[in-house]
């Protein structure tokens, strides 16, 4: 098992039912020193099987478990009384529960004086190896390309090492007078998320003939992977035709909330010869419509006059002498939202640590109208919340914010909830201190999934 050394501050973790156990860690904790007569941090969170390891900074110290199961300065054995040596010990905990340890020397038992807690959770988050997908699935090239470079993105984690085979067939074009078949294997290591590419060969010849197309397809995905994007198709426009063609689609748009009202566009020009691009949106009730162009050999545009706090879905397509290319990936990005303290109120919830991220909830229903639903906080739970839509004996939602902010965990906050409705609804959390914003959406009638967001907020702390 891979272990890990990080220093972990004092923070709470989400136990998963169904999660397997994550890889050990080692935890450090700082003994005196600068922290004068204290342990630093005076509590951690860890899972079975970590270790923590304490290192004397300065002073006459020891460590000695109120319950007696470890005992520790210049070892944890017998040589444990308290010591000025630069001393470090470890303790692996292989057992769920608090452990409280004290000081012999500056401390006692239930907390007194120089005193610490181990609190120790059965298990740890499930890896989440991700999905790998055609990223753009279309491309438009001319019989005189030469070659293709089709691009394979890994999306929605990186833990582990995966991999996915590729094939390149026959659609309309013919293998071997149009394009070279080819297939293979493409891999990513663990925490590796960047894209893949293969090359597929365009063989240019001398014949007038319509645009044809080559079908590629992703299969067998390993490490616990799955496929998202798994088919796509390239088509050849023939050269030898007179007219001009259709540029070729944008890939790669990603978008991201600059502010309240903007939201910055990139992507890749993939040809040379469009006149524009077309920037269209959608929200989670609205069909796209076009809100933006902007000139040749453009990579990016800011989308300016949108509502605060709300989350809109992109996609850029290029236009030219030919036509219209057909539309890149889709990207969707919230604006920000108000920074202003959370004030927790009858349709808000302040989550997180000390109520930080700000959680509201629409709903919408064919035979109950629709409204902002009722936020049921949860005094011994601050971290979650709950929420109903129209009768308060019925509860539809809970929705928690965790801090995750450590290395091994992806250093973000995370938002995690589950619904038991096929009420349409737009849950929107806000995190106050940086602005950002994340919308999770449920279709009308369709029975709501559980969310499991790891990278839903990169503003730590």
């Amino acid at each position: 098992m891979l272990q890990r050394r990080i220093a972990v501050p004092c923070m709470a973790v989400l136990l998963l039912a169904s999660a397997v156990a994550a890889r050990a860690v080692t935890v450090d904790v700082q003994v005196g020193g600068s922290a004068g007569l204290a342990y630093s941090p005076k509590v951690v969170t860890i899972h079975t099987g970590d270790t923590v390891r304490w290192s004397n900074a300065g002073g006459l110290h020891n460590v000695a478990a109120d319950d007696g199961s470890f005992h520790c300065s210049n070892d944890c054995s017998g040589n444990s009384d308290v010591s000025s040596n630069a001393w470090v010990s470890s303790h692996t905990f292989n057992a769920a529960g608090t452990f409280p340890y004290h000081c012999d020397q500056h401390g006692g038992p239930g907390g007194s004086g120089m005193s610490g807690t181990v609190v120790v959770q059965s298990t740890g988050p499930a890896p989440q190896p991700g999905s790998v997908g055609f990223s753009p699935a279309t491309y438009n090239v001319s019989e005189s390309a030469g070659t293709v470079a089709v691009h394979v993105s890994r999306t929605g984690g990186a833990d582990g090492a995966v991999s996915v085979a590729y094939a390149v067939t026959a659609g309309t074009a013919a293998a071997g007078s149009d394009f070279t078949p080819t297939s293979g294997t493409l891999t990513w290591g663990d925490q590796d998320s960047a894209d893949k590419t293969f090359q597929v060969t365009i063989v240019n010849d001398a014949v007038t003939e319509s645009n044809e197309t080559v079908s590629l397809a992703l299969s067998s995905p390993t490490g616990g992977a799955s496929i998202g994007t798994g088919s796509g198709t390239i088509t050849i426009a023939d050269d030898d035709a007179p007219g001009p063609t259709a540029p070729a689609a944008p890939s790669n748009l990603t978008a991201t909330g600059v502010s309240s009202t903007d939201i910055q566009l990139n992507w890749k020009d993939n040809s040379n010869n469009e006149t524009g691009f077309r920037i269209e949106n959608k929200t989670a009730s609205t069909a796209y419509q076009l809100v933006a162009t902007a000139p040749p050999n453009s990579t990016g545009a800011t989308v300016s006059g949108l509502s605060p706090a709300t989350a809109y879905t992109f996609h850029v397509r290029a236009n030219g002498a030919g036509g219209n290319s057909n539309f890149s990936n889709e990207a969707t990005a919230s604006t920000l939202g108000d920074t202003a303290p959370c004030v927790a109120g009858r349709n808000t919830l302040c989550l997180g640590e000390g109520g930080r991220f700000k959680a509201e909830v629409a709903w919408s229903s064919q035979s109950s109208g629709s409204g902002n639903a009722i936020a049921v906080p949860l005094a011994s739970a601050p971290q979650s919340g709950l929420f109903y839509f129209i009768d308060p004996s019925n509860i539809e939602m809970l929705v928690k914010v965790l801090n995750a902010c450590v290395p091994a965990l992806g250093n973000h906050y995370w938002v995690f909830y589950a619904a038991t409705t096929n009420v349409q609804f737009t849950l929107t959390v806000t995190d106050t201190r940086s602005g950002q914003v994340k919308t999770y959406t449920n279709a009308l009638n369709h029975a709501a999934s559980p969310i499991q967001d790891t990278n839903a907020f990169a503003t730590c702390p």
